[in-house]
């Protein structure tokens, strides 16, 4: 049955891209949005009559077992390099596999209210198992309206006990991070990725003069981007913060970034990472949600 606001297209059509993966467009009274299910991930969410919420490079690649620089990844599961032991002859990814698979479309409805729901799946392969040694089904779910909420599950399939880290890694599109700040952070305790791991506790706002990459394994429930037009983001059992713009240098360096452009975004990413991961008993199901708004 066609839904209406939900239609499909491809990468090639809407990016011009060299390789045609699949895309999920929504085109409501509500909002334009756009999701890939390579990925898992949102490219593009704008509420009418508002700015774009989510950032995408305007020079992103588009290629199947590629990450997709911008909108909503999924890393998972686990974040930043993978920190078990490595078997010789084996790939484990940074960021996790969840976000360069390609994902499956479960449900795509359009609600009584005008709201669209959209709900993406990945499952378990053997090429999966290689690295991540479990039977799992991981579910994302989008609800877009004049807000933006992301829901991400993972079901244990296994007969024991499962780890999985993980984390929704926003792009926000802002007008210049040199005038961006991030308020809700006030005395939480990070650590500095970019200043040798050092331990620090926040006081006040969070700006990015340089380079910012923040890891609050315990964060607060609510942020603020502090911006021409605020952002708010407000999560439930993903208490982990993560913050982070390249700067001007490492910028440079990044084929899908330049120079030309980290100053358009800032990353306030939402999860649960290293002391703070799921632990998921055989059959349980563990959830949280992110809801995203300008």
């Amino acid at each position: 049955m066609t839904q209406p606001y939900i239609f499909m297209s491809n990468t090639q059509k809407l990016y011009n891209a060299v390789q045609d993966l699949p895309l999920i467009v929504i085109d409501s009274p509500k909002c334009y949005a756009v999701i890939s299910l390579s990925g898992g991930q949102i490219l593009e969410f704008k509420a009418k009559d508002k700015p774009a919420l989510l950032w995408l490079s305007p020079i992103a690649t588009f290629e199947l077992g590629k990450p997709i620089r911008g909108g909503v990844p999924i890393c998972a599961p686990w974040f930043g390099p993978y920190k078990g032991a490595q078997t010789a002859g084996l790939t484990y990814p940074n960021h996790g596999f969840a976000r360069t698979s390609l994902w499956t479309k479960n449900t795509a409805i359009t609600n009584a209210n005008g709201e669209v729901a959209i709900t993406l799946a990945l499952n378990h392969t053997n090429d999966s198992e290689q690295v991540y040694p479990h039977q799992f089904a991981m579910e994302l779910s989008f609800t877009l309206s004049d807000k933006l909420s992301v829901e991400f599950s993972i079901i244990n399939k296994s007969a024991v006990d499962i780890d999985c880290e993980w984390a929704l890694h926003s792009y926000f599109a802002i007008e210049d991070i040199a005038k961006t700040a991030v308020s809700g952070l006030d005395t939480y305790q990070y650590v500095d990725s970019a200043n040798n791991a050092i331990v620090d506790r926040l006081n006040g706002n969070l700006h990015f003069p340089s380079e910012v990459d923040r890891y609050f394994v315990y964060g607060s429930q609510d942020q603020k981007i502090e911006n021409l037009t605020p952002i708010n983001i407000s999560g439930s059992h993903c208490n982990s913060v993560i913050t982070w713009n390249p700067g001007a240098q490492l910028a440079a360096k990044m084929v899908d970034i330049s120079e030309r452009f980290y100053h358009q975004f800032v990353c306030v990413e939402r999860g649960a990472i290293f002391e703070n991961q799921w632990q998921i008993a055989p059959a349980q199901k563990k959830t949280a949600k992110m809801v995203l708004s300008n």
